[in-house]
């Protein structure tokens, strides 16, 4: 090795971290960059979160996927929205339950993993890692979800469309599902059969005397209307929570693109938050060198993965971005103008 490669190779030195000097989340992420091993990756995302945040054209879509609203981040998802972090959200089923069961007014309770699970069930309750939910509840708000929403008016709908009219309804400003719905943020469920909320509607479609009764959610609809979005955006990015089916739908809107609109498009920025990793070959640890192979992510992309618990990894990011400001308050709203299934605009507000 020549002496000027070795130079240029030890140029950065590591810097310790000095908590005396760190006064915010935002402070603390900043100093990650002179860290190394999860740290520095955090940072990594955290500038990757900048960069499409930054893009005026960016359209952000994010995959949400294991129990983050039983695991506290509710709240944090919500004011994402608000606060224009994110402008597509794909989710599991069991998120947007867990989020409408708290906005019917039911709570998620501090449980532990060292209880007797015979005891939660004869007392019908029911624990998610170290959360605890009364199965009574639960039920109820399935019943309640097996009931049409007036102001449906349509018998077959996407789930963009379902949850929409859910979060209209919702009284609690809490809430994920009507946050959205205020500001116009389209929330797909590309398994929503695989949820309390697919539960419901089959006590629904139970109850049905004829097929033209009740509502049918498309989920092929749901595919046609996210393809569009990623169509018309200029650049997109992506922000994966886990991985799963939210992380696939989102990221295979590039090959998509390509087959529907003979258009090339994969993702220009992403980060993803996982405690997955490749070498077991599920979707949820494939790396984003593997995803160029698809064409899901853009040759000269911006992208990052950090391997942490996502109830440390999300807070910090979104509090770090939150402190610092700037960024996300010159961000303009991203506006979808729909005619049904159609996407016939999308306008910055």
């Amino acid at each position: 090795m020549k002496k000027k490669e070795k130079t240029a190779l030890l140029h950065q030195p590591v810097r310790s971290l000095d908590m005396k000097k760190t006064r915010s989340l935002y402070d603390l992420v900043q100093a990650f960059q002179y860290t190394s091993f999860q740290s520095r990756n955090l940072y990594k995302c955290f500038d990757v979160f900048r960069k499409m945040l930054a893009d005026p054209a960016c359209v952000i879509f994010m995959g949400l996927s294991g129990a983050m609203i039983p695991g506290g981040m509710r709240r944090v998802i919500r004011d994402m929205i608000e606060m224009k972090l994110v402008d597509v959200l794909v989710s599991t089923g069991a998120n947007i339950f867990h989020d409408l069961f708290e906005g019917f007014g039911y709570r998620h309770y501090i449980g532990s993993v060292e209880g007797d699970d015979d005891a939660l069930r004869k007392h019908r309750i029911v624990r998610v890692y170290d959360a605890l939910m009364d199965d009574q509840e639960i039920n109820e708000v399935i019943y309640l979800l097996s009931e049409i929403p007036e102001e449906l008016g349509e018998r077959v709908v996407s789930s963009r469309r379902y949850l929409e009219v859910l979060g209209n309804r919702l009284q609690d400003d809490e809430s994920i599902l009507k946050t959205a719905a205020r500001w116009g943020v389209p929330i797909f469920v590309p398994a929503l059969s695989d949820s309390s909320i697919g539960i419901g509607l089959s006590f629904l479609h139970a109850r049905k005397k004829d097929p033209s009764e009740g509502v049918i959610i498309d989920q092929i609809r749901d595919s046609f209307e996210i393809a569009q979005l990623k169509r018309m955006a200029k650049t997109t990015g992506a922000i994966y929570i886990g991985g799963g089916v939210p992380k696939n739908y989102i990221q295979q809107l590039g090959p998509v693109s390509e087959l529907l609109f003979r258009k090339e498009s994969g993702h220009r920025f992403a980060f993803q938050v996982t405690t997955d990793d490749p070498k077991w070959g599920g979707l949820s640890g494939c790396t984003f060198e593997e995803a160029k192979s698809w064409g899901k992510i853009e040759k000269e992309s911006a992208y990052a993965v950090v391997y942490m618990d996502a109830t440390i990894a999300l807070p910090i990011l979104v509090g770090a971005i939150s402190q610092e400001g700037k960024i996300y308050k010159r961000r303009k709203r991203r506006q979808f103008i729909w005619d049904r299934d159609r996407l016939r605009a999308i306008k910055l507000v």
